[in-house]
């Protein structure tokens, strides 16, 4: 556990703050941390609902370095389980998403209900006083809040709607529980997961980064929300575009969400919920960037596009949808080799803590003190 005396410089208002110690980036103890007080201590994100619709569908994923699947019971509730047979704790479904009857063992063949009940255990007969009611899965708590699934592996987490604070009203006019999913893409890049999720959550570098592409069509934010809740957000209006979800190719965009009106059609909100999931919430389309923490320095992350039903439906929507998906790659294309030649950076013995330009960091600031304040306990 560290010391808070240890982030003084940090805790000070964005103006006066000095970043996290570049240690924090590339440290394997630091990171071992982070996993446990973070991941496996807190609420993470973890996919979709929607993604899991039929008794049977499940999700294998892991958080905080944990395997974990997600079921959907044959009485349509979620479920999440320790991905661990209970028998001498082979993996038991591959990572990825899937559908299955029953869970069946790999290695000895011990089959568990879509309950986590332990159906059969072959040749177990001269075990003494075995039963199966033992020796079900382990259960992970699990919740889904605005269509997002989150868990908490260690059970020790605050209750969900206690650790969201107020995240699901300030949403609510997205109705971020009723959009589906238009395609989703895994990929890893070489840098520490903190500044992964950070470089979606700024403003600073858009003039540099994308500086050909769409750094034009973004305004100066507003100051991030004061907020109850592990999470952040600011809103942040457009310029001369309805919609920054696709480069301008010269059609219109999909439609604005329902429910949006005033400011809220005027721009995107980019939020942050800790430690796991950020998303923008704009006019038209939600994309979300979920990370899972591979070493000090790399991460798998995973890109979601969303949408309206109605866009969803629209005859022309698989060729919206790759204009979507080109803007988003386009920006990633510039992003991740900033964000590798930044990791090589601070891992230099040379590298120290930097000061947060206050208007266009303050949500990095804001997540770095949540970090802190999660490692001090």
């Amino acid at each position: 556990m560290f010391r808070k005396s240890e982030f003084e410089r940090l805790f000070r208002s964005v103006e006066e703050a000095e970043s996290l110690p570049p240690v924090f980036y590339t440290a394997p103890e630091i990171f071992n941390e982070e996993m446990r007080l973070a991941f496996r201590g807190g609420w993470v994100s973890a996919g979709r609902a929607e993604a899991l619709v039929e008794p049977g569908d499940y999700l294998s994923l892991e958080a905080g370095g944990t395997p974990v699947v997600l079921i959907r019971d044959q009485a349509g509730r979620l479920r999440a389980y320790g991905n661990s047979c209970r028998h001498r704790g082979m993996r038991l479904l591959e990572p990825g998403p899937g559908h299955c009857e029953r869970i069946v063992c790999p290695f000895h063949a011990w089959t568990y209900g879509l309950d986590g009940q332990l159906q059969s255990a072959p040749r177990m007969g001269d075990a003494v006083d075995f039963c199966k009611a033992d020796y079900g899965l382990v259960s992970v708590p699990v919740a889904c809040r605005a269509g997002f699934v989150f868990i908490n592996v260690d059970g020790n987490a605050p209750p969900i709607d206690e650790w969201l604070g107020d995240f699901e009203a300030l949403h609510r006019p997205w109705q971020l529980e009723t959009l589906v999913t238009g395609s989703t893409r895994e990929f890893d890049v070489r840098c520490n997961w903190k500044a992964f999720l950070e470089v979606f959550n700024e403003y600073y570098h858009l003039q540099k980064v994308h500086s050909g592409t769409f750094s034009t069509y973004y305004a100066p934010p507003d100051a991030p929300e004061a907020v109850r809740g592990n999470f952040t957000t600011q809103f942040g209006e457009h310029r001369s575009v309805s919609s920054t979800g696709k480069l301008d190719d010269g059609t219109p965009p999909l439609p604005p969400m329902p429910g949006l009106s005033g400011r809220e059609l005027t721009g995107t909100r980019y939020s942050w919920v800790y430690p796991n999931l950020t998303f923008a919430a704009s006019i038209d389309a939600l994309w979300a960037l979920e990370a899972v923490p591979l070493s000090p320095s790399s991460t798998r992350a995973t890109l979601t596009l969303c949408f309206p039903t109605e866009s969803a439906g629209r005859e022309d929507f698989p060729e919206q949808l790759d204009k979507y998906l080109y803007r988003m790659e386009a920006g990633l294309a510039e992003d991740i080799p900033i964000l590798e030649g930044q990791q090589r950076g601070l891992s230099s013995c040379l590298a120290r803590p930097g000061r947060f330009s206050p208007r266009l960091e303050p949500s990095v600031h804001a997540f770095q003190c949540w970090i802190a304040s999660r490692l001090t306990g």
